[in-house]
């Protein structure tokens, strides 16, 4: 099989970590890459899906304002109707 490179970049990055004797071959590099890529822990998804899942909520909250009163704080508002 030929695989052929045409960005510059992902050569650049080939040969560079092919030099520092992070790999033997190329073939090795993308062997390792792609077991990186279908063994993903558990974690690594669902930390995937947690920032997916932050973009979303603030998509949804584009907008959305909270009417506090002038000169009150934050602290002040979110404890309005509270008994100390």
């Amino acid at each position: 099989m030929t695989i052929e490179i045409h960005n510059p970049e992902l050569e650049f990055i080939i040969q560079q970590e092919l030099e520092a004797g992070h790999f033997a071959s190329v073939e090795d590099m993308l062997l390792q890459a792609f077991r990186t890529v279908r063994h993903q822990p558990a974690e690594e998804q669902l930390a995937v899906k947690a920032l997916e899942a932050a973009a979303r909520i603030r998509e949804l909250r584009k907008g959305v304002t909270l009417n506090r009163p002038e000169g009150m704080s934050w602290r002040e508002y979110a404890h309005i109707g509270h008994k100390y």
